[in-house]
């Protein structure tokens, strides 16, 4: 239902009560009784707003000035502006998607959308440049001007994060792998390599946006960009309260400047942990926070007592990774009471997420696990593939108790409301549980490896990380996974050693039959050889050795299961694959291993044509292999051309635990990863994906499988819990 404005009275009412200004002793349930009754009233009466549409309010009789941070007050074009803004990352939504989610954004009362630019998608080689031109999967995703202007069609301002670090829990935090292909790379610093790669991406990306601001002085607009950030969370980048590297921070700002960037300028950090140490030249300093929220915000106003405040990434829920016992969230109480205090400030507020969409195909992010250098086993973390973050959009786009929380206070908050017209909430088609998918065609691993092209074969003495391949055009491997293999006689009794930490899960092969045991469950991370967590582990070679005394081809498969998004700077030295010491059999370095690059990308799964019929009775010895079936969709197709959403549901009773891991694509599209350790237990798949008729599905199983895929329309993100 759409969320009416409330007649002046009420909602003057409404204010004391959020702003803590009526001494009758409300609480939070006394409030979302009163919303209710409040929108009854108000609906029941026709109230919509006003009349009026943002950049009408705006631009006035013309446009003047952009956004300024003067006193307590945010002024736009001269106009006092309280920014209500949430994150929506264009990379994380199917396009089909963004009109809708920019709709239900401002239903609820926003009237900003703070927007992340990825560098990894829109330069994945070196100089290689998508913007929505690409061939990659994602190349669709990536039009950024287009989805600028639809943020301008939906009377929304924006806030740009370009980076060229953006942390977001994505691969690297949005950093392209190809910069480590060149040693030494110092990231996010003033070391000249690094800084001339950052300004030429700036350069293409303020090159496709400047002439959407909303104000410059001798250029266009009317334009929905209002602010700029410099960098993001510099503040944490660096160790106890050493120093930071502030002339990066004047160098992006001096570029920014030079290219047309003409907005205000912004930084973010958390103000108890880093204070002003990721700010320069007094521009903006925001907050980002979740828990002792008035801490964050009375620390920010010491710091900076003649700005205005905005809380540039509230955090209404958060994030999982593998191995973790639960899905974590933020109770619609405790979100609930951190808006009201922001409220309180007189703070402006970006919801990073309010919808969080997916981590599709290999763009998960991933954390080390430790503080300021130390680190704590099993050392590393990746993030799952939903982003769902528990925002008030759930990762398919439904409302939720948190999505009609942000509409009462905001109706009740913005001194504007009244004034501007509000769109009704767009009704959201529910997800649908489509028929069963039968495997009946396979391709095991040694046939996999055989269709590697030779370009991606490369020998080299000792083992390499994936980066530093000479493949791709220079730019080394990027994602997925990466073999090494080396042909030498083997013998019951043997000892196999990977000295340091593999990056980052290993699979031992002899003769294309994996031998160790998989790492499936949080126990097995300190304990199955393979995993790492565990550096320089040992494993006795025991099986699959007939006729080895001769010589038998060992692999060693390695899964890039994520770089991590954020850290110290040691921690974005992160190459993946075998790189941190010697393989050793029975104490004796093994040289001179052939390098395969399995990239597992989609474009090259369509070239494959060595498909056999499958049997899971005569598979079900662990080990990596693809499978093949149809999904049939028959199902009336709705007004707007798209069919419904589903999940990929591998927690049923039936069958559903042999999917242990792997990565799932949905005709041709990376849809991500999927894990038995949990805590999430489907995988979402946006109905444009999908269409009438005969649907292809490929899994990448990395250890069994099943021969049957089962869906559902609820998805499963674990057993809910709030960690304080």
């Amino acid at each position: 239902y759409p969320l009416c404005a409330l007649p002046p009275t009420t909602k003057q009412w409404y204010q004391r009560r959020v702003h803590g200004e009526s001494n009758t002793g409300a609480t939070v349930m006394d409030l979302k009784f009163f919303s209710f009754w409040i929108f009854l009233l108000s609906c029941s009466s026709g109230i919509l707003g006003g009349d009026l549409s943002l950049y009408e309010y705006f631009q006035g009789d013309g446009i003047n000035e952009g956004l300024t941070a003067n006193g307590d007050e945010f002024k736009l074009n001269g106009k006092d502006l309280k920014i209500l803004s949430g994150s929506l990352h264009y990379f994380r939504v199917h396009p089909s998607f963004w009109k809708t989610r920019l709709q239900q954004y401002k239903a609820a009362g926003l009237n900003t959308v703070d927007v992340y630019v990825p560098w990894n998608l829109h330069e994945p080689q070196r100089g290689e440049f998508d913007f929505g031109g690409g061939s990659s999967q994602f190349s669709p995703f990536l039009n950024l001007t287009l989805f600028l202007e639809m943020i301008r069609e939906e009377d929304m301002f924006a806030l740009l994060r370009p980076g060229p670090y953006i942390c977001g829990e994505w691969e690297f935090g949005g950093l392209p792998s190809w910069l480590l292909h060149d040693h030494p790379m110092y990231f996010r610093s003033s070391f000249g390599p690094y800084q001339e790669r950052a300004e030429i991406l700036l350069h293409e990306i303020i090159s496709r946006v400047k002439h959407l601001q909303f104000y410059t002085e001798s250029g266009s607009k009317g334009g929905p960009l209002i602010m700029t950030q410099i960098e993001n969370e510099f503040g944490n980048y660096g160790y106890g309260d050493h120093p930071r590297d502030k002339e990066h921070l004047k160098f992006l700002k001096s570029v920014l400047r030079q290219e047309g960037i003409e907005t205000l300028l912004f930084t973010s950090d958390t103000p108890t942990l880093t204070g002003d140490w990721g700010n320069i030249d007094y521009e903006l300093m925001t907050a980002n926070f979740k828990w002792k929220s008035l801490e964050e915000l009375e620390r920010l106003k010491e710091i900076r007592p003649n700005a205005p405040i905005l809380v540039s990434e509230f955090w209404p829920g958060w994030f999982d990774h593998w191995f973790e016992p639960n899905h974590e969230i933020l109770s619609e109480e405790d979100f609930r009471g951190i808006l009201g205090n922001i409220f309180n400030f007189n703070g402006s507020v970006n919801f990073y997420m309010f919808h969080g969409g997916t981590n599709f195909a290999f763009m998960n992010g991933a954390n080390v696990i430790g503080f300021g250098g130390a680190e704590v086993a099993p050392n590393y973390e990746a993030d799952v593939t939903s982003y769902d973050y528990d925002a008030p959009l759930t990762e398919s786009g439904h409302y939720t108790a948190k999505y009609n929380a942000t509409a009462e206070m905001i109706a009740a908050y913005d001194p504007l409301y009244d004034l501007l017209s509000h769109p009704p909430r767009p009704a959201i088609a529910p997800a649908s549980t489509y028929s069963d998918v039968t495997f009946t065609e396979f391709i095991p691993y040694w046939d996999i490896i055989e269709k590697i092209p030779e370009q991606f074969r490369e020998v080299l003495a000792k083992p390499t990380p994936m980066e530093k391949l000479d493949i791709n055009n220079g730019n080394g491997q990027s994602y997925g996974y990466i073999v090494y293999r080396k042909t030498l006689p083997l013998l019951p009794g043997m000892v196999l050693k990977i000295r340091g930490h593999p990056r980052d899960l290993v699979q031992v092969m002899i003769n294309g039959v994996e031998v160790n045991p998989p790492v499936l469950t949080v126990g097995d991370l300190m304990k199955n050889f393979g995993s790492f967590g565990l550096r320089d582990a040992e494993f006795e070679l025991l099986s699959h050795l007939d006729g080895c005394e001769a010589g038998c081809t060992l692999d060693l498969m390695v899964e890039n299961l994520g770089r991590a998004n954020f850290g110290s700077p040691h921690n974005f030295q992160q190459l993946k694959g075998l790189w941190e010491g010697d393989v050793l059999l029975d104490d004796q370095p093994l040289d001179d291993w052939e390098h395969i690059a399995v990239e597992m990308k989609p474009e090259w799964l369509a070239t494959l044509d060595n498909w056999q019929p499958y049997s899971l009775e005569d598979n079900l010895h662990f080990g990596p292999r693809l499978l093949k079936g149809t999904l049939t969709v028959d199902v009336p197709t709705p007004e707007n051309g798209l069919l419904p959403d589903t999940f990929f549901d591998y927690d049923c009773d039936e069958g559903c635990m042999d999917w242990k891991h792997g990565a799932v694509f949905v005709n041709g599209f990376n849809i991500g990863r999927y894990h038995q350790a949990g805590p999430q237990k489907s995988l979402y798949i946006p109905g444009p994906l999908l269409h009438q008729g005969e649907n292809t599905i490929i899994v990448f199983e990395n250890y069994l499988g099943s021969d049957v895929m089962k869906f559902t329309n609820i998805p499963n993100y674990g057993v809910p819990v709030t960690h304080v």
